[in-house]
């Protein structure tokens, strides 16, 4: 990873910058800008949506240069070849200032593979395919938030143009990311191996029937 990150800062991109690595601990700089939980009132408007996905091409665009060192180990399976895919693209793994999302951080589960892996995983949180009213309130929305709309902006400020099913990619990539949790819980990862031990995979399950819910509401 630190490979990766000084690769992609040194082209200028806003991401950690890689310090060094002792026996027990890595450091890296911080991204200027809120993130975490204080990420939620930055992402409400379009144009703070359209700016994640802008971050996000960026990003996988400037990887596409990069050379792996011949010892490198992805955290999880790879998914393709196409650019380094940062893994977990949502609100609080970027930096905001002023409602722009002008940094991302967070790439332990970076692994090759197709664009549209961060796309949709991206698109699930920033549209978001979520129901739960105290939820929505939580990231500064309304229960009937215009989702369409959010969908349109992220993938405009992506630059993407291909025919795209957005419910079919987010389901697809929702499922990976079960499916992920179980596998690195099984190699004894934490907290994953918590995580499956406690059985939320199986009550992450919902979040595809929360999906597939919203693509009949769409079309009725």
């Amino acid at each position: 990873m630190h490979s990766l990150l000084r690769h992609l800062y040194d082209q200028g991109l806003p991401v950690p910058e890689p310090l060094g690595i002792d026996a027990d601990t890595e450091c890296v700089r911080l991204v200027p800008g809120d993130g975490g939980e204080a990420a939620w009132p930055h992402q409400v408007s379009l144009d703070a949506v359209a700016s994640a996905g802008e971050l996000l091409r960026r990003n996988h665009d400037a990887t596409r240069s990069w050379r792996r060192p011949e010892d490198a180990v992805w955290a999880v399976p790879a998914e393709g070849q196409d650019v380094i895919c940062h893994g977990d693209p949502q609100p609080g793994n970027m930096a905001w200032h002023d409602g722009i999302a002008v940094g991302l951080f967070d790439w332990d589960d970076a692994r090759p593979a197709e664009r549209m892996s961060d796309v949709a995983y991206a698109l699930e949180w920033f549209t978001p395919f979520d129901v739960d009213p105290d939820s929505l309130r939580r990231r500064g929305l309304p229960e009937d938030v215009d989702r369409p709309s959010r969908i349109h902006a992220f993938l405009d400020g992506y630059g993407w143009t291909e025919p795209l099913d957005v419910v079919d990619e987010v389901l697809r990539r929702q499922q990976r990311a079960i499916d992920e949790v179980v596998w690195l819980g099984k190699a004894g990862h934490e907290p994953q191996a918590t995580w499956v031990a406690e059985g939320w995979p199986a009550r992450w399950a919902s979040k595809l029937d929360v999906t597939e819910s919203l693509r009949r509401e769409w079309r009725e």
